[in-house]
């Protein structure tokens, strides 16, 4: 059947538009077989869409790993809407902390003994080690838009961190970083992994207020990395990354708004970010300065030159491009598939999280000792076989939310665990919208910025990132 159907789909490709092809395709599926149909279908997209793209003028390498990622974008899109608990799309949003400590102290973070106690948090201390991550990028790399290199952790604490970046770029991802930068690190070295965007925490404009809020931090270190952040990008006349000073506004830091500015011109940053904190309620010192409205300033002349650093594409892609997304089904057990109706949190659909233990998460909550709850759901890819991301707390996540909000489900049952173990945080999460750090927007960002022939109209996109 599948064979004749991609077979039949090829011929029909040389007379409807890329984007034709894309509106016949089903949103709603009824068990395996109809699944089967569906994945026939984009495998022969897949393979006409080629032609399209490489007579667009996109390079053959590019056009595979970004029709790979599109076809892997309508599966897991498919799979959303009809509430699969087993998935063989893989998240298009990777979260990863290359180290799990931190230098700091902020009050607002794990890494402050008082939150901490209050948390009952369940953080680890630990680097993330390359073969973990490897294996992790090998497995994810290949259908991913963005990459946090972030979470609750310091990543430039990680000596390996610039190498991550490097090997995710090769993937074709687009990599963010956060960091407090008050620690030393290699500057020209994260600079030339080609990172896309970094996220500078910096609460203040002298030592005095800065040290308020990220408490053991060293100002003037902080602002020096800053520097050499901007002298690497001059020195190699490049126009990434991005880098966006983030200043979280406080009562005792507001007044000292207008001198970020000027500080933001000098350096050469692109960017000043005026942010509303967290309140934090254990330290009544810290107030927000809820009267100013968050604003993005942006620097007439930042420092940096006008090209890219360019990845080798990893050898993974063009022989995943061969195989077919069909063919990853035939052994799974057709209820897997079952279509249900009923909400459900998109973090289980399109997100994946990894601590630097090799520890997968739901989704960026805080793991809690002794709440009765399971927050990891995979550790080292060794539950359920090789793939974490369908791990027995994953499908049960998935089952749950369903059967929660229809109260019941095929079969009128609960979802069930085996004896003895806890059920995973979902069952008691509060966050009703469950919208996942990246979602829609970075996904459609994701697309344009890749596709620099821009084969892809408004149509295509809105039809791949409409979940």
């Amino acid at each position: 059947m599948a064979e004749r159907l991609i077979k039949e789909i090829l011929q029909a490709f040389k007379r409807t538009s890329f984007t034709g092809f894309l509106r016949e395709l089903p949103v709603r599926v009824s068990g395996k077989d109809e699944f089967a149909g569906f994945l026939a279908q984009v495998d022969g997209i897949q393979q006409a869409g080629l032609t399209e793209m490489l007579k667009a003028g996109m390079r053959e390498e590019n056009a595979k790993a970004l029709l790979l990622k599109i076809s892997n974008y309508l599966i897991g899109k498919c799979q959303y809407q009809n509430r699969h608990e087993y998935l063989i799309s893989s998240p298009y949003g990777l979260i990863v902390d290359p180290s799990n400590g931190c230098p700091l102290h902020c009050p607002g973070c794990l890494h402050n003994n008082l939150f901490r106690q209050k948390m009952s948090s369940d953080w680890p201390s630990g680097l993330l080690e390359p073969k973990i991550f490897q294996d992790y990028i090998e497995k994810y790399g290949p259908y991913s838009a963005t990459i946090l290199f972030y979470n609750w952790g310091e990543p430039l604490l990680n000596k390996h961190t610039p190498d991550f970046i490097r090997l995710a770029k090769g993937y074709l991802a687009e990599t963010s970083l956060s960091s407090n930068l008050s620690t030393q690190f290699d500057a020209e070295a994260l600079v030339l992994s080609g990172v896309d965007y970094m996220i500078l925490s910096v609460d203040g404009a002298t030592k005095e207020t800065y040290e308020q809020y990220r408490q053991g931090g060293q100002f003037d270190l902080v602002v020096d990395n800053m520097r050499r952040l901007v002298a690497a990008k001059k020195k190699h006349n490049l126009l990434t990354p991005h880098l966006s000073w983030q200043f979280l506004m406080f009562e005792h830091n507001k007044h000292e708004i207008e001198t970020v500015k000027r500080m933001a011109d000098e350096i050469g940053v692109n960017e000043v970010r005026f942010a509303q904190p967290y309140d934090v309620i254990w330290d009544p010192e810290l107030q927000p300065a809820k009267d100013i409205e968050a604003e993005t300033y942006s620097v007439a002349a930042p420092g940096c030159g006008t090209d890219r650093i360019v990845p080798e594409i990893s050898a993974f892609i063009p022989a995943l491009f061969e195989e077919r997304w069909v063919d990853r089904i035939v052994d799974v057990e057709p209820g897997l598939f079952t279509r249900r109706a009923g909400s459900t949190c998109k973090w289980l659909y399109t997100s994946l999280v990894m601590d630097a233990r090799g520890r997968y998460l739901p989704c960026c909550y805080v793991p809690r000792k002794n709440s009765g709850f399971q927050y990891v759901f995979a550790e080292n890819g060794a539950a359920s076989g090789n793939d974490p991301y369908n791990s027995e707390y994953y499908r049960f996540g998935r089952k749950h939310f369903v059967w929660l909000s229809e109260l019941r489900n095929e079969g009128g049952i609960a979802p069930v665990l085996a004896a003895g173990k806890s059920a995973p945080y979902c069952v008691a999460c509060q966050d009703t919208v469950g919208k996942p750090l990246i979602n829609e927007f970075h996904l459609r960002r994701y697309l344009q910025e890749f596709d620099n022939c821009k084969f892809l109209d408004d149509a295509v996109l809105d039809l791949i990132t409409e979940w």
